[in-house]
């Protein structure tokens, strides 16, 4: 935004101004219509003003950077693997991958069934009744290895997981980690950031499940 503010002030600085006038007595003159022009202030408003419509209009229809995770809208989604193998890389134990990478569970999710590691990324599997019920991604916040492409209908949500910011994508939608893979469908999915990591929950619960209670 700096950048853009040190354009508008360029902008301002060529915009022609009134000549200071001249302060020696004069003979008296009659009166000249002035023109209005518009002041710096004035300018750099309306400009600021188009830019955050320009920028509400990214949100609703272009591409949304969330932590290490990219969200692109789109009309439709392209066909993928309904049913995919979940891959999640090679077991580990909690505390290996809890120095891996600092990362803090919520409550709930405090004790998962399996933990994996996978190219710095860890992946945390929770299981009902011996079936998949959740799995979280942590990986840090720069690394961007996430790619999701949602409907442009999808009304994303702006929440807080245990004060940390964080977005919800209420629907089921396409999801790619970079690491391979391949892209597949995904459950809903809550993500939040926090001490520089990324954390992707997929799971129809979501927002119960890292909830603080």
């Amino acid at each position: 935004m700096s950048d853009v503010i040190h354009e508008l002030e360029l902008l301002g600085a060529e915009i022609e101004w009134p000549a200071t006038p001249a302060f020696a007595p004069r003979a008296a003159r009659a009166p000249r219509a002035r023109s209005r022009r518009p002041s710096r202030r004035l300018i750099l408003v309306v400009a600021l003003a188009v830019l955050a419509l320009a920028a509400g209009a990214l949100a609703a229809t272009g591409v949304i950077h969330f932590g290490g995770a990219t969200i692109t809208r789109v009309d439709t989604l392209p066909p993928v693997d309904k049913a995919p193998r979940l891959a999640l890389g090679t077991p580990v134990r909690l505390a290996e991958a809890e120095r891996i990478l600092p990362f803090t569970l919520p409550p709930r999710l405090a004790h998962p069934d399996a933990v994996y590691m996978r190219e710095d990324t860890i992946n945390l599997l929770y299981l009902r009744d011996g079936k998949p019920r959740a799995v979280l991604t942590v990986f840090r916040e720069g690394s961007g290895i996430l790619d999701k492409l949602v409907y442009t209908t999808t009304k994303l949500r702006r929440v807080r997981v245990n004060g940390a910011p964080g977005l919800y994508v209420p629907d089921v939608h396409v999801v790619d980690f970079l690491y391979g893979g391949g892209p597949r469908l995904s459950q809903p999915t809550l993500l939040w950031v926090k001490d520089n990591l990324t954390y992707r929950l997929e799971a129809r619960d979501a927002l119960a499940l890292a909830s603080g209670g």
